[in-house]
């Protein structure tokens, strides 16, 4: 049995987790387990329990709560946990099993050693106990006062247990790597005056004097501007030491370790908090260190490279060396750092990589280069010059790039799991993300309290997001989330340079914030990289190789340029696709860096490349390549979002009417009906002076996508200027495709004569100029009218002729148009085996090729020959298509699927929500204007009669007190 206090409440036994529900039974386990096999009374549970009296029936609700306590218990395998005494109630196990009482047995363990000397004893118990943190103490016990008091002592023990892992450290010769750990603690915790000592020691013994009394005035200006009080005596002491270098600062010489009889200082950092979310990297690390003598970790800046690589060492059965080459800045200087980690002296006459050779021969060791990307050829020197002659030598390497050495292994470390922000997550939900877990560690050793309602947690998965899953992002805001409000943090992420910067002057200045880090790697591109590397700031997403070489004036580089900023860890390569991406914080760093005539001259270039695409993508669409077309238009989405922006900012009244009149149909096809407006709207604004056809081109696609998301007024009026432009261009074919939205907007108002009329005048005109195309869709809307106004003979007559002319063409919209009329006829018909068939055909179609109307439309008329058959599907269907109308806007199709749904609630006399169903389609279509379709009538006329003759009162009544409800 185990019960864990430091993070969530959990008790394992021997069944596995107890299953605790609710805060209360959660603050029963701990308050009995602080400590165990002590008896608590009965007043103090109900203390523990509310945080006032309690309710006038306390005692008896606490016995209801300890009742199924108890049951959980015995369901897992603990019975007779809970005893009850004639004072309260006892928790029957060893102190052991409670992992608060073992931490506060180590940290003593560990304080003892560090007072008797034993530095290596008291490393290893205070980091054992420390380890046993898995996020706030208590976190979801009810607040009151017993939780409180509790928890500031444990975490006032746990405070004291990291201060004394420092103390041992520093005296271990760890100064360089403690640094950076004291500059956070100092953030997190700015009036604890032993952590400013220990920073002030750490930064002097690093050599780093100007640095350690600047550490000193910070510490002086908080506790005065924060508590009116001066430093105590021991930080005024230090700094007179500094000041006049007083020898007792120096460190003392440490017990040196050996190896096989030869010392080793190499000292493998001692991290101060946990590694969250990597136990499939260390798991195909280790897998990987087994097999090969190299391995090399990398990735962007701030993923954890050095974090993972010190972990996995540590868990490395054999000797290890951690030699850290960040402070170097000679490429001669790495072969003397690993001599000066293994303590090698110098041979005469021989160079130190013939040392090392000689020294390592025999030696069984992994060697952890850490930081290895500014000296990357130094690196690879080095592995090339040792791994040969050293059999039993492995290299551990992390590196922003590959070391490019013959037999090397590549870790690429990706950032952690993050949560879509755009989708509803709960608390417990988001735990599953790695990125949250790790902000929520941080956040609470920084002793925020992080909320766990729903505001909260969108925010906290549009923060993970937003920094991309980056560990030291995520690190530098979560010391905020104590200052700031999550809300705030998450606000201020536009800026996300300035809020995050930690404010420390650490050892390794490509970790003192998110900046700087970034621009480490940017500094160590040559040239012609760091060009390119600006540039891809104009992209919005993802991209492919051909739009980087637009934007590259050099042509035959590019490929070997984007290469290398993938390798550099600058780029990331999509999984599975030959598109890259940079990731959200790089693509900040990398926009501020392009300015001027540069930045100008690349928006041009990257506008150009998306109006070449997307003329070009526009010739295919109605073809048997469409879907490739399509899914690359997808893929360049957000790109075409960015070009569009540029266009409308740009004198040229051409260019933003001929990027977004190309786009109109894709935009149509993928169900980016609200894109594709306003790209179109903004365009025409902005293209007032463009040439007519132009101008005539853009508008129909706004009457299209205007008529699909049926407003219907503001679509007759574009329909009109775009009729006006085409007959005085004398353009047949445009006149002839107005008049095709003219017919399709009559007939979502049920007129369907009128509808029939501007159908057949265009498939004249179609036919007349021979256009294969214009006819089989002329044909197809005729079709569709027929069917709406149950004239289902000549409907089959047109959809037939319009299929066949469709799969002659290869065009798999009209295909599967034509398909869906003819599924719809056979059912109302009552041939609903042939309507499944059709309309199964007619959604393979439209999924293939990634058509949301079509989709959306099989999905309703397969929901009613479902509901035709008896078969309980029917709802299913009938609720994924109201979910795609609703996310396409078409409200005409919403309202047929509302009252589809009511028939089905009607049916099984579920009144109320039949006539809510009704209500909701009658709202619409009177918002719309638009009257039942004639074939949907017989349904719904049934639906209103059965649900008047279920209850006496009419519906308008119903609804009255459904509202005031």
């Amino acid at each position: 049995m185990k019960i864990h206090l430091l993070g969530p409440v959990e008790v394992l036994g021997p069944g596995g987790v107890v299953e605790l529900h609710g805060g209360g039974q959660r603050t029963l386990i701990a308050r009995l387990a602080s400590p165990p096999d002590k008896t608590v009374t009965r007043g103090a549970l109900i203390d523990a329990l509310w945080a006032d009296a309690g309710p006038p029936a306390a005692p008896k609700t606490l016995h209801s709560h300890l009742a199924h306590l108890r049951r959980r218990l015995r369901e897992a395998g603990l019975p007779d946990l809970i005893a009850t005494r004639d004072s309260g109630y006892v928790l029957r196990a060893p102190a052991d099993v409670v992992d608060a009482i073992r931490f506060e047995t180590f940290s003593a363990q560990g304080r003892n050693a560090l007072a008797a000397g034993d530095l290596k004893a008291a490393t290893e118990s205070l980091q054992a106990a420390l380890k046993m943190w898995r996020g706030e103490a208590l976190t979801d016990c009810r607040s009151g006062e017993w939780r409180r008091a509790e928890t500031t002592r444990l975490n006032e023990a746990r405070l004291a247990a990291t201060e004394d892992l420092i103390t041992a450290r520093l005296a271990l010769g760890e100064h360089i790597t403690a640094v950076g750990e004291l500059e956070f603690l100092v953030i997190q915790h700015p009036f604890r005056e032993q952590l400013w000592e220990q920073l002030i020691l750490a930064l002097y013994r690093s050599g780093r004097q100007a640095d350690a009394l600047s550490a000193f005035q910070r510490a002086r200006a908080t506790l005065i501007d924060e508590l009116g009080i001066e430093p105590g005596p021991k930080l005024r002491r230090l700094e007179t030491a500094i000041l006049t270098a007083d020898p007792s600062l120096d460190q003392p010489v440490a017990p040196e370790a050996t190896v096989t009889g030869h010392r080793f200082r190499g000292r493998l950092p001692v991290p101060l908090t946990r590694l969250v979310g990597r136990e499939a990297d260390m798991s195909t690390l280790g897998r990987s260190l087994v097999q090969r003598r190299l391995v090399t970790v990398t990735g962007p800046g701030g993923c954890g490279k050095t974090r993972l690589a010190v972990a996995m060492a540590a868990q490395h059965t054999k000797p290890v060396c951690f030699v850290d080459l960040a402070p170097l800045a000679e490429s001669d200087l790495v072969p003397q750092a690993v001599a000066d980690a293994l303590s090698l002296s110098g041979q005469s006459g021989r160079s130190i990589i013939d040392s090392l050779v000689d020294h390592l021969a025999d030696q069984v060791l992994l060697l952890v280069l850490d930081n290895c990307e500014h000296l990357i050829d130094a690196c690879a020197r080095l592995a090339c010059a040792v791994l040969p002659s050293c059999p039993e030598l492995r290299i551990l390497a992390t590196s922003r790039e590959p070391l490019h050495v013959p037999g090397e292994t590549i870790h690429a470390l990706r950032p952690l799991a993050t949560p879509d922000p755009g989708a509803p997550h709960s608390h417990r939900d988001l735990l599953h993300y790695d990125a949250v877990r790790l902000f929520l560690d941080r956040a609470q050793d920084a002793g925020a309290q992080i909320g766990t309602d729903g505001a909260t947690a969108h925010e906290m998965a549009l923060i993970c997001a937003r920094l991309d899953g980056l560990p030291l992002a995520l690190e530098l805001a979560a010391a905020r989330a104590a200052a700031l409000p999550i809300r705030q943090i998450a606000e201020h992420l536009d800026d996300r340079f300035h809020t995050l910067l930690s404010g420390s002057q650490v050892a390794r200045p490509q970790h003192r914030a998110l900046h700087t880090a970034i621009k480490w790697s940017y500094d160590l591109l040559n040239p012609d990289e760091r060009a390119l590397f600006r540039r891809l700031a104009v992209f919005a997403g993802s991209f492919g190789l051909s739009a980087v070489t637009a934007l590259w004036p050099h042509g035959d580089d590019a490929a070997d340029l984007l290469g290398r900023l993938v390798e550099k860890s600058l780029v990331a390569k999509e999984a599975g696709a030959a598109r890259y991406r940079l990731l959200d914080t790089i693509h900040q760093f990398a926009a501020a860096q392009l300015v001027g005539n540069e930045l100008a001259g690349t928006r041009r270039r990257h506008a150009e490349f998306q109006l070449a695409l997307a003329e070009r993508a526009e010739e295919h669409l109605d073809g048997v390549s469409a879907v490739e077309w399509l899914d690359l238009l997808t893929a360049e989405h957000e790109n075409f979002r960015a070009a569009i922006t540029w266009t409308m900012a740009h004198p040229d009244p051409a260019l933003a009417l001929r990027l977004a009149g190309s786009l109109s149909r894709y935009c149509r096809l993928r169900g980016h009906y609200g894109d594709g407006r306003k790209w179109l709207a903004g365009a025409l604004d902005h293209g007032g002076q463009a040439p007519d056809a132009l101008r005539a081109k853009a508008i129909a696609g706004a009457v299209t996508l205007t008529f699909l998301q049926c407003d219907y007024d503001i679509a007759t009026q574009l329909a009109e200027q775009s009729l006006d432009l085409y007959q005085s261009l004398g353009d047949v074919h445009g006149v002839a495709s107005t008049h095709l939205l003219l017919g399709s907007i009559s007939r979502e108002h049920a007129s369907y004569q009128q509808a029939l009329e501007y159908h057949r005048s265009a498939l004249e005109t179609f036919q007349a100029i021979d256009d294969a195309p214009g006819i089989a869709r002329a044909l197809q809307l005729c079709a569709f009218t027929a069917w709406l106004r149950g004239d289902f003979d000549s409907a089959v007559e047109w959809a037939q002729e319009s299929l066949r002319r469709s799969e002659e063409l290869g065009d798999a919209e009209s295909t599967a148009g034509a398909v869906i009329h003819l599924g719809a006829v056979a059912h109302y018909r009552g041939d609903n085996t042939q309507a499944l068939q059709l309309l199964a055909k007619a959604l393979t179609v439209s999924e293939h090729n990634g058509f949301l109307e079509g989709i959306a439309w099989t999905l309703n008329l397969l929901g009613l020959v479902h509901h035709a058959t008896g078969s309980a599907e029917a709802r299913t269907f009938l609720e994924r298509s109201l979910t795609l109308h609703r996310k396409l806007g078409d409200r005409w199709r919403m309202a047929s699927v509302l009252e589809a749904m009511a028939v089905i609630a009607c049916e099984q006399h579920r009144w109320e929500e039949t006539a809510c169903l009704l209500d909701e389609a009658g709202a619409l279509r009177r918002e719309i204007n638009s009257p039942i379709p004639t074939c949907e009538l017989p349904l719904y006329q049934r639906t209103q009669a059965a649900l008047k003759a279920a209850d006496k009162r009419p519906i308008a009544t119903l609804q009255t007190t459904r509202r005031a409800k």
